[in-house]
């Protein structure tokens, strides 16, 4: 009895042709989820709190703070220039040092005749997303303040670029919401406020992810990822996913990458001419992607609702819009994507093929040659929104007049207190 159940099953096996799998292919999944991955500041310059607050650092509690200072920052310094990059250290160690160099900053904001420094404080940073970054340096603490909320938010964004790499993309798109909420606090609050104070801080030579025009365009760029990790979400589970909600979930995503490359020309044409160019070669490839799947969940939610003609049109369209992308070398930065290129371009013909068939032999539905305008998306939905991001409140420390008074004259002082507040 066994062996005749399995001639028969193996008969069965060998007499139909299997049905094609016209499922989404795993390889669209990834094209979806495809981003760039930033690179974290650096620190070009270590400083010493301790020897700069000597005189007027000698309260016990600012002189416990001042050398948690330096020991934070250090660790900060380690975290950014380590071998490989760990996003959540990065996150986690500017975390433990924000509200410390806020409470030195407010120290010497409220008590400005005593907070005089016995050595300069010079910070130096050097630009994650630039392509040959050269350091810039500043004595303002609100520098330093700026930069470390800068690697919260690239810390962040490299751990969401983690997160979708090892396909957890819920979680991914959560971490992108919160990297773009501190930026978003970057662009609309501190920075403004830093650079209207009259500060002699030339914006053109801060590092590109502390300009005010290019943290704004950033915020664009990081919700796109976040609402391409949503994409992903619905893509991997089971079943038929709805492809009308993925098609407008892309729309979404286009018009943030637009806003992106709008706010770059518009507010930060200099810091622009900066930026890697395969960065700009990956955004272009991202934007035919993202406008190819808008038409290709687009075709499957018009052939699920029975609109066999429609759908075959639009099918097509997506298709010819996977040709628009460049050329892919053995040199080229998109080389890691070509496979999955060229299998979703296989699948949507086979998919074409299919589709075609039925339709010849059972629907019969005219297919017009090229879809009519009032049929495209044009509706953008916007899931990903900024995770709110604020400072929290810190107290000042109590400065001291040293009993000497300083070696140095009052004058020297002021000048170096107005570059330390940078008012």
């Amino acid at each position: 009895i066994h062996s005749h159940s399995s001639f028969i099953s193996n008969f069965t096996m060998f007499n139909e042709t299997p049905e094609p799998d016209l499922g989404h292919p795993n390889s669209a999944i990834r094209l979806a989820s495809a981003v760039h991955r930033f690179r974290v500041p650096l620190m070009t310059l270590t400083v010493s709190f301790d020897r700069s607050f000597k005189s007027v650092g000698t309260d016990r509690r600012t002189r416990a703070v001042i050398l948690k200072a330096d020991a934070a920052r250090k660790d900060l310094h380690e975290a950014l220039k380590a071998g490989t990059i760990s996003g959540e250290r990065v996150y986690n160690d500017a975390s433990r040092y924000l509200p410390i160099i806020h409470q030195i900053l407010l120290s010497c904001k409220v008590q400005p005749e005593i907070a005089r420094l016995d050595e300069r404080l010079v910070f130096e940073w050097k630009s994650g997303v630039e392509k040959n970054a050269e350091p810039f340096s500043s004595e303002a603490l609100m520098y330093d303040m700026v930069m470390c909320c800068v690697c919260q938010a690239l810390g962040k964004a490299a751990t969401a670029t983690e997160s979708s790499v090892a396909g957890n993309f819920k979680v991914a798109s959560n971490q992108y919401a919160e990297a773009a909420g501190i930026l978003d606090f970057l662009a609309r609050d501190h920075l403004p406020k830093w650079i209207a104070k009259g500060s002699n801080v030339k914006t053109e030579n801060l590092p590109t992810e502390a300009s005010t025009g290019a943290t704004k365009a950033l915020v664009e760029l990081l919700l796109a990822n976040g609402q391409q990790m949503a994409v992903a979400t619905v893509l991997i589970k089971p079943g038929t996913p709805n492809y009308s909600l993925l098609a407008k979930l892309c729309v979404g995503i286009v018009e943030r990458l637009e806003n992106f490359s709008t706010i770059m020309d518009k507010e930060a044409s200099e810091q622009k001419d900066r930026l890697d160019a395969n960065f700009f070669l990956l955004l272009a490839f991202k934007k035919i992607i993202q406008k190819s799947l808008i038409k290709y969940f687009h075709a499957r939610a018009l052939w699920d609702s029975q609109d066999f003609g429609l759908a075959i049109a639009m099918l097509d369209e997506a298709k010819h819009k996977l040709n628009e992308t460049p050329e892919i070398d053995k040199k080229s930065p998109l080389k890691p994507l070509l496979e999955d290129l060229t299998d979703f371009k296989a699948h949507m013909t086979l998919l074409l093929k299919e589709w075609e068939k039925d339709n010849s032999s059972v629907y019969y539905e005219n297919v017009p040659s090229r879809v009519p305008e009032d049929i495209h998306l044009t509706t953008a939905l916007q899931l990903t929104k900024c995770k709110p991001y604020s400072l929290k409140d810190v107290e000042p420390l109590p400065l001291t007049m040293p009993k000497k008074g300083m070696q140095r004259s009052d004058s020297d002082l002021a000048r170096e207190l107005q570059r330390t507040l940078n008012m």
